[in-house]
Parts: structure tokens; sequence; C-alpha cells
């Protein structure tokens, strides 16, 4: 990979990760919350595109299945990024991608 290349994928990553970060504070606090099952929640697009700033409005057990494997990410349809992602789901408002190179977080200890 170019010296850009490698740039551009530090750039996304990053991106990718603040947005990740802000979804799982806001379904923390909606958890902590009581948030109804149903209700709908604005989470971001978890895309790679630093000037995306769609919402994707879904119920928080919705969200919290999409993204329990450690490498998964819900993106607005049209923004996910083939070269770097897979799509898994595909639903209405949203895609659920697998980012086999990005881990939403640190994988559980064995036994743990």
């Amino acid at each position: 990979m170019s010296s850009n290349g490698s740039m551009r994928a530090s750039r996304a990553e990053k991106n990718e990760q603040a947005f990740k970060s802000y979804n799982e504070r806001r379904a923390a606090f909606e958890d902590k919350s009581g948030v109804p099952a149903d209700e709908p929640v604005p989470f971001v697009c978890e895309c790679d595109d630093p000037a995306c700033s769609q919402a994707i409005q879904m119920p928080l057990a919705e969200y919290e299945h999409a993204v329990e494997p450690i490498d998964r990410f819900i993106v607005v349809p049209g923004h996910e990024d083939l070269a770097i992602e897979d799509v898994v789901e595909e639903h209405d408002a949203y895609f659920v991608v697998s980012k086999p190179g990005l881990r939403r977080r640190s994988e559980p200890p064995p036994g743990g």
C-alpha cells in the first residue's frame, strides 16, 4: 500500500472508531435510561467518511444485536467500502458490515 493509501486507511480507522465510540456511549445511555425496546434511537453511521453525519434510526436491541460481533459496524446503505469491509446484513435503513481489520472492542479473555 502506498503511503497515501496508508494515511487514508489510518484516517478512515480513526473516523470509524470515533463514530463507534459515540454509538456505544449512546447505547449505554439509552439502556440506563430505560428506553422502550421498540423505540427508535438515533445512531450515527459508522462509515469511514469523516464528513458523514447521517443518522440511522433503530431500536437499541437491534443495534446491540447488529454490533455484537466485535468486527461489525452499521452504515447507511451506499456508505459501505467494499475494499475493506464485507456487507453481512442488508436492511432498509442500514447495512451491517464486517471489518476484519478493525474491532469494536477487545476480545474477551479465554473463559471470561
